[in-house]
């Protein structure tokens, strides 16, 4: 059945040729060359129940309870359903992003870096394998996305065999806020010159203002590059894992409660990783996205395209 949902600042049907459905990869978990060869062509690969299902709920109950105890507004009673109060508005989630005592909980890291997911990566990438120790979980809610971009622009220091794993706390539908990739981004000719050019740029080095998002319209993407959107509902123990030149974006949380994930970044333990979210990190304030506090940079993404003329 088709719904309207909201893909950044579009509202579009889904399924629909605008946001189609994404297929799993679950017939090929067995096969460490066919997902190698899923993730080049694609972009992502979207698995079902790639975490324990339970250990996910548990440690959205953690999360929930953190949220509660730290944000402007208490949960909607009972919290555990995660329901936001309707004055809540944006930035009153509590900040979760970086290393400190929620994103590295016993019961949170038994979900991002549990046996599971470093069983499938060390075969994924035929090698022992190393995890950011920043760890960037997310509160959404109403109204609320995440722009087109490639994670590349704020991680491109090290690795080039690094992967982002998307993991929503709780069972999310489309209308909660998904993940939406723009399927062969990474690996199309027509989007040679975006990954040239924006995929290139380290936005912290070139000091540019704002989220560093290319654009918040999807068909900004599709009408100038090609690819196509996909999405779906998540299930609690789902994932989307992608590349760093993976154009990806979210769809916008239209619902009362929050949505919950975490981003995690895996890759072979003997290549060099990016210095600014390992080891010793501290303290750390946002920087970019919704709730970026940057006031310093001088350029702009929308100047930027317009030298690169696009």
């Amino acid at each position: 059945m088709s719904r309207k949902v909201s893909l950044g600042t579009r509202e579009v049907v889904f399924p629909s040729e605008d946001l189609q459905q994404l297929r799993d990869c679950n017939h090929l978990l067995n096969n460490p060359e066919a997902l190698r060869k899923e993730i080049q062509e694609k972009g992502y690969l979207f698995i079902r129940g790639f975490h324990n299902r339970q250990e996910v709920l548990q440690a959205r109950l953690s999360i929930l309870e953190y949220v509660n105890k730290e944000a402007e507004f208490k949960l909607v009673a009972p919290p555990t359903e995660g329901v936001l109060d309707e004055r809540c508005g944006r930035g009153c989630i509590p900040f979760m992003e970086g290393k400190n005592d929620i994103t590295h909980s016993p019961e949170v890291l038994r979900v991002l870096e549990g046996h599971r997911p470093r069983m499938f990566f060390e075969r994924f990438l035929d090698s022992e394998v190393k995890t950011f120790d920043f760890k960037w979980l997310r509160g959404i809610n109403r109204k609320q996305f995440t722009g087109a971009h490639v994670d590349n622009v704020y991680m491109g220091r090290g690795s080039r065999n690094l992967f982002t794993v998307w993991t929503p706390f709780g069972d999310t539908p489309v209308e909660m806020g998904t993940l939406a990739v723009c399927e062969g981004s990474n690996s199309l000719p027509s989007f040679r010159q975006l990954q040239e050019t924006y995929g290139e740029l380290d936005i912290e080095k070139e000091n540019v203002e704002g989220t560093g998002w290319f654009t918040e319209d999807p068909f900004e993407i599709t009408s100038k590059f090609g690819g196509k959107w996909k999405t779906s509902d998540f299930q609690a123990g789902d994932v989307l894992i992608f590349t760093m030149r993976t154009v990806h974006m979210s769809t916008s949380n239209l619902t009362d409660y929050v949505r919950i994930s975490c981003d995690t970044r895996w890759q072979p333990a003997d290549e060099a990783a990016d210095p600014r979210y390992v080891g010793d990190i501290g303290a750390v304030a946002p920087k970019y996205g919704l709730f970026g506090k940057e006031k310093e940079k001088v350029q702009k993404v929308e100047d930027l395209k317009q030298l690169w003329g696009i």
